[in-house]
């Protein structure tokens, strides 16, 4: 079964709502692929889906495609999930806080070595992380 949706949405998610949105979609079967702009990530992903979600505008819309037995069951939870995510922040453990900073740092290392598109991103990310 397969399903797609558009889903409008009116700010950027944090890094650890992208977080937990991957965690998330990681305990469903299905696969789930979000699309902005004719540039797709794999929705189990962390950092295909920062490259969707942390670079969101007023305005932009994305596609979700979800293929397999509990589709319908993914796209119900990523709408209740898109709807609490205005509500406070989840305070991550300890080894998730860890991730979140592995990441940033990888991104940072490695900004010399990407294709201009790709840096901008990364840009884009670390403007909106940092405190």
């Amino acid at each position: 079964m397969e399903q797609q949706e558009t889903i409008s949405l009116f700010k950027s998610l944090s890094v650890h709502k992208v977080l937990e949105l991957v965690h998330l979609l990681e305990h469903y079967e299905s696969d789930v692929f979000m699309e902005k702009k004719n540039k797709a990530a794999n929705g189990k992903s962390v950092l295909g889906m920062m490259s969707v979600f942390t670079t969101i505008r007023i305005g932009d819309k994305v596609h979700m495609r979800v293929k397999g037995e509990d589709s319908d069951k993914v796209c119900s939870a990523v709408h209740a999930f898109l709807q609490d995510a205005g509500a406070e922040e989840e305070v991550l453990g300890y080894w998730e806080e860890e991730g979140v900073e592995t990441v940033e740092k990888a991104m940072t290392a490695s900004l010399n070595h990407w294709s201009p598109d790709v840096r901008h991103v990364a840009k884009s990310y670390l403007k909106t992380t940092r405190h």
